[in-house]
């Protein structure tokens, strides 16, 4: 019997919306751990009407934000869309999920995730002129869009999902307190954890935190987390990664 894996005896708070936290999960078992999954955001397809999908037919670039744009998206993409358009991605876990529907990804960050990874891009310093779409959750972030326009290029938005804060039950709430590590992986879900364990905050944030940017790992900072690490992106595989090496 193994004994000596990374994260023996050690329980993970994984914060992730349900139904992207299996794999996850799967990976801290394999690594001794064991997951409490506890979603602190739903994410609820938004409908969309024919008309908001016009500026597809003459889109250069479509942009995806998350994964979540992806799975919300890729039911409603118009084969008629420009033969010449292009696709890209804002981190790893976005580019992997656009593969695995079958979209060919053109362009994604090699140095690192987020926005500010794929604006380094060179393809993205050259959009002047170019007709950007971006598929994204309601409400999100506007520095990609203005940075591209800046750079000359004229943005569409279609907003595919929005996010709800999720309500868990007291006795997880309990049970989120004991855990040895969280993760999470947006400013938003740091929102809506400081929001659900707000009675136990100054408990709660002393328990070491993994996230997956800079960016989210300042935010988490400013609301009081001691101990934050950032992984070096927002893979699986690079979350896990985080997670075994702060213990050493």
């Amino acid at each position: 019997m193994v004994t000596n894996l990374p994260l023996q005896g050690q329980n993970i708070l994984v914060t992730r919306p349900e139904q992207q936290s299996a794999e996850l999960a799967e990976l801290i078992i394999m690594q001794g751990g064991q997951p409490i999954l506890f979603p602190v955001m739903d994410i609820e397809p938004l409908e969309i009407k024919s008309k908001q999908l016009a500026p597809l037919i003459q889109a250069d670039w479509l942009i995806f934000v998350s994964r979540n744009a992806v799975a919300h998206f890729v039911n409603m993409m118009p084969k008629e869309m420009a033969a010449h358009c292009q696709f890209a991605a804002v981190g790893n876990g976005t580019a992997q999920a656009m593969r695995d529907v079958g979209i060919h990804v053109h362009c994604q960050p090699t140095q690192s995730n987020g926005s500010d990874g794929l604006l380094e891009m060179p393809l993205m310093q050259q959009v002047s002129g170019k007709r950007v779409v971006i598929i994204r959750g309601k409400g999100g972030r506007e520095h990609l869009a203005k940075t591209l326009i800046e750079r000359g290029a004229s943005i569409d938005y279609i907003e595919v999902y929005e996010r709800t804060i999720s309500h868990p039950a007291e006795a997880l709430r309990q049970q989120a307190l004991r855990v040895d590590k969280v993760l999470c992986t947006s400013v938003a879900g740091v929102d809506n954890l400081k929001k659900i364990m707000a009675d136990d905050w100054l408990i709660f944030q002393r328990i070491p935190l993994v996230v997956v940017s800079d960016r989210i790992k300042q935010h988490a900072a400013d609301c009081g987390f001691n101990t934050v690490a950032v992984a070096a992106n927002a893979s699986d595989d690079a979350v896990i990664d985080m997670l075994t090496k702060m213990d050493n």
